[in-house]
C-alpha cells in the first residue's frame, strides 16, 4: 500500500508534533481521514521518514518508524513561455510528475497573457500549490522550485550554470535533447533546463539571443506540438537522458 506523503522545511529525527502547515492538517484529518495508528511518510531536508500517528487533532503527532529511500530525479529545469487557461496549470502538474526539479514561467514576445506584478505572483502562488499537491501524488523526494516569471532579457542569467536547450521548431539539422545532453553535458551533475516557447512561440531574436549566451537550439521531431505537450515532451526527454523514468543506469 502506498503511504500518503506530506512535505516539511526540515528532517523529521524523533518522534512528537510533526511541523506540518495547516493545510496539510487539514488534508490529512478531514479529507484522508487518517487517524491514529495510521502512517505517513514525511519528506524534508532530503529525507524520507515513515511516521506512525499517534494524534490527530488541530495538530498531528507520531513516533519515527523507519527510513524510506530516497532516489533525486536529475537535475532538469522547465522554462515554460506563458501560456493561456488552464495550460501552465497542466504542464506544472504533469512535468512535476516526471520529476522536474524547478520551473521557470517566461513572459516571451509571442505570450499572449500578459501579467502585472500582482497578477504574475498570484499565477505563481498557485503554481507553487499544484506543484506540491502533484509532489505528493508521484511521490517525488521533493516539491519542485516555482521561480517568479522572468523575461527573455534576464532568463539565461538565472541558468548561468545550466546546459540550456532551446526547443525550436524552425531550427535545421539541430540535436535532438538526448544527443545535445550527451555531447554537451554528459557530467550527470550538471543542471538541464529546456526552454519552450507560448503557442506563437520563439521568435528569431529570442532564440539568438539565447543561443548567443551559450544555449543550444535541439528539435523536438518533425511534429509541430501544442505548447503545453512540447514543454512536458521536452522534460521527459531530458530526464530520461539523465537516467531518469526508467532509462537504463550503466
Amino acid at each position: 500500500m502506498t503511504l500518503h506523503r506530506f512535505f516539511v522545511s526540515d528532517p523529521v529525527l524523533g518522534g512528537g508534533i510533526l511541523p506540518l502547515s495547516d493545510a496539510d492538517v487539514h488534508h490529512l484529518r478531514d479529507v484522508l481521514r487518517l487517524a491514529p495508528g495510521d502512517e505517513i511518510i514525511v519528506v524534508g531536508g532530503g529525507r524520507a521518514t515513515r511516521i506512525h500517528l499517534s494524534y490527530v487533532g488541530e495538530q498531528v503527532s507520531g513516533e519515527v518508524s523507519g527510513e524510506v529511500r530516497v532516489t533525486e530525479p536529475p537535475r532538469v529545469t522547465l522554462v515554460q513561455g506563458l501560456a493561456k487557461g488552464d495550460k501552465m496549470d497542466d504542464v506544472v502538474r504533469h512535468a512535476t510528475e516526471l520529476g522536474v526539479r524547478r520551473f521557470i514561467p517566461l513572459a516571451a514576445d509571442r505570450s499572449v497573457v500578459r501579467l502585472d506584478a500582482a497578477r504574475a505572483d498570484a499565477r505563481v502562488e498557485r503554481w507553487r500549490r499544484i506543484a506540491a499537491e502533484a509532489a505528493k501524488q508521484s511521490q517525488q523526494s521533493a516539491v519542485p522550485v516555482v521561480e517568479s516569471v522572468t523575461t527573455t532579457a534576464a532568463l539565461m542569467d538565472t541558468l548561468a550554470d545550466a546546459l540550456v536547450l532551446v526547443c525550436w521548431e524552425e531550427t535545421d539539422d539541430a540535436y535532438g535533447i538526448a544527443e545535445a545532453i550527451e555531447r554537451h553535458a554528459p557530467d550527470v551533475g550538471t543542471e538541464c533546463a529546456v526552454i519552450v516557447g507560448p503557442e506563437g512561440g520563439l521568435t528569431v531574436a529570442e532564440v539568438g539571443m539565447f543561443t548567443d549566451a551559450g544555449a543550444v537550439a535541439v528539435t523536438l521531431g518533425s511534429a509541430i506540438l501544442r505548447t503545453e505537450t512540447a514543454g512536458i515532451v521536452g522534460a521527459a526527454l531530458a530526464i530520461h537522458a539523465r537516467g531518469g523514468l526508467g532509462a537504463h543506469r550503466e
